[in-house]
């Protein structure tokens, strides 16, 4: 992952710890999208693990959205705090959410700041004011994920003066932080090319995955799930994810008038919020009947349903990782993803998956006639993932990652004048 990795233990507590503030806009029970759980699966993982003999230990600043106990202990060496604020205006997103950083900076200055830290952590723009506040006030080393960015969301344009100031701060952002985490090479092209952040500043550490997904998922709710969207025995394509223009949902509807002029016995589920919103292509291209909107779906109730389809199909415009792909390889799903962003870092072409030309709905129909008339071929792609990719991605591995940099930054910092 391009940092060294030494011999982390997992320790009982010293005199002698590393303190991190951390800052998130997301964390459970307060989900919007992958940040939230980027962030709650790394913390479990990443606290308590030793640098030189010093086990990190996190406080973690998080908005008070969505309930949840105002101080949480998550473990020995993980303390979350959920700040009061008032609720985001909805007219007004970019100014609220900046508005609304004074109250993360007040909560430390109020409570925390008898606590010696040695690194910030913030994960992306909703909380890069505050975590560059307290850096000048308390002179320590600022560490920034970026998760992906504004231009990079509107295939390199800022489509609005909001979209200005979000990338406006997303360069401030990657000024100030002493060091960058991305997920992908991908996204450190891009803030290359976007913001002429240095090569040698950047450090890649993907986003991980469980790779025990869906197991619980007994055989009677996997039978009940397979009689409920086929009971006539259809082949089965799954979409899950935003239903925004990047996720390219649109391209894999205009897919389907020729994935079901050859496999007549097929239909498509899609999963997110608002999915309906993609009725009227849908009725425009006569595949209505094809096409079943399922609308929000738990975690779990989505790996149990990439258990029972025969393929999961991503067909971004737009990806910084493409966690998604992970999370249905996982599940022992087949996958079908745009040849695009991280994506293309995940999914090897014809080795554990099936890659597609961006924006290209005949791209998606010949991956699925692949795959539906290659099925043997099809297992050796599920397998080769199980064994081969998933590994690359665990938690325990990124954590190692993530608390070798924490370590690089406190010795950079003992060494120079603020």
């Amino acid at each position: 992952m391009g940092l060294f990795t030494p011999g982390f233990t997992r320790l009982v507590r010293e005199k002698t710890i590393m303190r991190v503030l951390s800052i998130s806009w997301e964390f459970p029970p307060h989900m919007v999208g992958g940040i939230g759980k980027h962030v709650a699966d790394l913390l479990p993982e990443l606290s308590g693990l030793a640098v030189n003999g010093a086990p990190v230990t996190i406080d973690l600043l998080t908005p008070a959205y969505g309930g949840g106990a105002p101080i949480e202990q998550l473990n020995d060496y993980c303390t979350i705090y959920r700040v009061p604020m008032p609720a985001v205006d909805v007219l007004d997103h970019y100014n609220s959410v900046i508005a609304n950083n004074s109250y993360f900076v007040d909560y430390a200055l109020a409570n925390l700041a008898h606590i010696s830290y040695d690194v910030i952590h913030i994960h992306e723009w909703l909380t890069g004011v505050a975590g560059i506040e307290l850096k000048h006030k308390w002179r320590i080393p600022l560490l920034a994920t970026i998760h992906g960015t504004e231009r990079g969301r509107h295939q390199g344009y800022l489509t609005s003066h909001t979209s200005q100031q979000i990338n406006q701060l997303e360069w401030q952002i990657c000024y100030e932080s002493w060091r960058i985490i991305v997920c992908s090479h991908y996204m450190r092209e891009e803030l290359q090319q976007f913001f002429d952040v240095p090569f040698d500043k950047i450090d890649i550490i993907p986003n991980g995955v469980n790779p025990d997904a869906g197991a619980d998922c007994t055989e009677m709710e996997l039978t009940n799930l397979r009689w409920r969207y086929a009971p006539n025995g259809e082949r089965l394509l799954f979409f899950v994810g935003r239903v925004v223009y990047e996720k390219g949902i649109q391209v894999l509807i205009r897919a389907m008038p020729r994935i079901l002029a050859k496999y007549p016995n097929t239909k498509l589920l899609i999963a997110g919020k608002n999915g309906q919103k993609m009725w009227p292509l849908a009725y425009e291209l006569n595949v209505e009947h094809a096409v079943e909107f399922l609308g929000f779906i738990s975690d779990r109730e989505r790996d149990c349903i990439y258990r029972i389809v025969d393929s999961a199909i991503f067909p971004s415009l737009y990806e910084p990782f493409g966690i998604v792909a992970l999370e249905a390889m996982a599940c022992g799903c087949n996958v079908i993803a745009s040849h695009v962003g991280g994506l293309r870092e995940v999914v090897e072409h014809l080795r554990n998956g099936l890659t597609v030309i961006p924006n290209d709905p005949l791209s998606i129909v010949w991956a699925v006639d692949q795959l539906f008339s290659n099925p043997a071929t099809a297992r050796r792609w599920q397998q080769y993932a199980q064994e081969k990719t998933l590994p690359q991605f665990r938690w325990s591995l990124i954590a190692t990652n993530t608390a070798a940099l924490y370590g690089q930054l406190i010795q950079e910092r003992a060494v120079v004048v603020w």
